[in-house]
C-alpha cells in the first residue's frame, strides 16, 4: 500500500509542475467553434481521452478473446458428444455382429450335424 502511494506521488509531482508552468491560454478552433483553454488542461484532457480509449479497446479485445474461447469450448463439447455417439454406435454394431456371428456358427453346427 505504501509503495503504491509513493508511485502515485512520483507520477503526480511532475504533472503538477507541468500544470503550474503551462497555464497559458491556447486558442482552440473546431469547425465553427472557438475557445481558449489552458495548455496544461488541453494536454491532460488529451491524455485522459487517450487512456480511456486504450482501456475501452483493451476491454473489447478481452471480450473478443473470451467469445473465441467460449466458441471453442462449445465446439469441443459438440465434438465430444459426437464422439460418444459414434462410440455407442460402434459398440451396438459390434454386439449385433457378435450375435449374428454366434447365430451363424450355431446354424452351421446344426447344418453339419444333419
Amino acid at each position: 500500500m505504501k509503495l503504491k502511494f509513493m508511485v502515485l506521488l512520483a507520477l503526480l509531482a511532475p504533472m503538477l509542475v507541468y500544470v503550474v508552468q503551462n497555464g497559458a491560454l491556447v486558442p482552440i478552433r473546431f469547425l465553427k467553434w472557438e475557445c481558449a483553454v489552458s495548455q496544461a488542461l488541453l494536454v491532460l484532457s488529451s491524455l485522459l481521452v487517450g487512456v480511456i480509449l486504450g482501456l475501452f479497446l483493451s476491454h473489447a479485445q478481452k471480450n473478443k478473446e473470451k467469445n473465441r474461447q467460449k466458441k471453442a469450448e462449445k465446439k469441443a463439447k459438440k465434438l465430444k458428444k459426437t464422439e460418444e455417439k459414434l462410440k455407442k454406435q460402434q459398440e451396438k454394431q459390434q454386439k449385433q455382429d457378435e450375435v449374428k456371428g454366434a447365430d451363424q456358427s450355431h446354424e452351421d453346427n446344426n447344418n453339419g450335424q444333419v
